[in-house]
């Protein structure tokens, strides 16, 4: 929120409604009153887009003070040196009591957010004398725009640097909101998250978890790492998984989506049933049907290890689902409604078709020569002439 002077553009001001001034010669708009004490004159609008609208600048005009009920007139003096030297090295307040700094963390994340800090001072696009208030998020863009060829981790540790200090600022309130809202993080480029699995490298995979006679956990790693394979459920579902939850009479399975707090059943499918009937004969006679089904929560570093062993890429226990979803779409021709209630997504198969339904130049090509119809060159029915002509 930049603050303009009225007397600064040219021609004559005239009162046009309580506390609005418009300028005759450019017909803008100013507020200009008194709050707290402090007189407040403020361009209505922005340079580029001024307001000429009476009824707008009413409007403009109740924003502006509730915006300034937000914030402290003499924190709206900070400029964003002061801003970030109170975040670093602590100031006092209105009182004279001194506080500390406001960044913390461990010795190493200071570290680089002292850096990072360094970075605002020398790069923000505005001078350090600028009022924090006038600080735009365009001007935010224009520093995170030197990190555009970082890392996603690297851009993201900035804003969150960036936020933070905007955050003390507008709790300082010297300023309403902060300048930095609205940008966002980028993504970060997960390599494994492609990463689909053949069925043959995953049944290679168990084999080689489960051959592992001298490791405690083999057998465990590898029931979980089939079942998450054969049933296409992920490692939260499975964690909770109880043997209350496997119904063998109604052949059906229930579990809960993580992400949703939902809960979902599946049949107990065919290539699943063998493992499921094993595991509950070793668990002898005291069955507590409140015992979980697997005993092994996390496989990565089984997983990890077999991957190295086989000289596989580095999968993940999320790879398996993938393989799970892309197998009923592609070699067993589930439809895409039935692949999300597998999954318990309740959005009709969009999360399906938006991560695992594109189409790969050798799968179309592979359907293309399935297609069976008879050529139309071979089947022409000649047009009458007077038709042709």
């Amino acid at each position: 929120m930049k603050s303009q002077v009225p007397s600064q553009e040219k021609g004559a001001f005239a009162r046009k409604a309580e506390g609005i001034y418009q300028n005759e010669s450019s017909s803008s708009y100013y507020a200009r009153f008194r709050h707290k004490g402090q007189r407040i004159m403020e361009r209505l609008g922005t340079k580029d887009a001024p307001c000429t609208s009476l009824p707008e600048a009413k409007r403009l005009l109740r924003d502006l003070k509730n915006r300034l009920d937000r914030t402290d007139g003499d924190a709206r003096k900070k400029t964003l040196a002061h801003i970030l030297n109170e975040f670093e090295f602590g100031g006092k307040d209105q009182e004279g009591k001194e506080f500390p700094p406001i960044l913390r963390g461990a010795p190493k994340t200071i570290a680089y957010k002292k850096r990072y800090l360094k970075r605002i001072r020398k790069d923000f696009p505005l001078p350090l004398h600028t009022r924090v208030r006038d600080i735009k998020k365009s001007d935010c863009r224009k520093f995170l725009a030197h990190f555009n060829e970082a890392t996603a981790d690297h851009y993201n540790h900035v804003l969150t640097l960036l936020r933070d200090v905007f955050a003390y600022a507008v709790e300082d309130k010297a300023l309403d909101d902060s300048p930095t809202d609205g940008i966002k993080y980028r993504k970060r480029e997960d390599k494994n998250k492609k990463l689909f699995p053949t069925w043959e490298e995953f049944q290679s995979i168990v084999v080689s978890i489960r051959s592992q006679v001298y490791a405690d956990t083999a057998q465990a790693s590898a029931d979980l790492v089939q079942f998450m394979g054969e049933a296409g459920l992920g490692q939260a579902e499975c964690a909770g998984l109880r043997w209350a939850h496997v119904n063998f009479d109604s052949e059906e399975i229930t579990l809960i989506r993580q992400k949703t707090t939902t809960e979902f059943t599946i049949p107990i499918y065919s290539q699943v049933r063998a493992l499921l009937n094993r595991m509950d004969k070793e668990r002898g006679d005291d069955r507590d049907p409140e015992d979980q089904v697997f005993k092994v929560r996390d496989p990565k570093k089984a997983l990890a290890e077999a991957c190295k062993r086989l000289k596989l890429p580095n999968y993940s226990p999320r790879s398996f689902r993938r393989m799970f979803i892309r197998r009923c779409l592609r070699d067993l021709g589930w439809d895409v409604q039935t692949v999300a209630l597998s999954q318990g997504h309740r959005d009709g198969g969009q999360t399906i078709l938006k991560n695992y339904a594109q189409g790969t130049s050798d799968h179309f090509h592979a359907l293309a020569k399935k297609m069976l119809y008879p050529s139309t060159a071979e089947n022409i029915i000649p047009l009458p002439k007077e038709a042709v002509a």
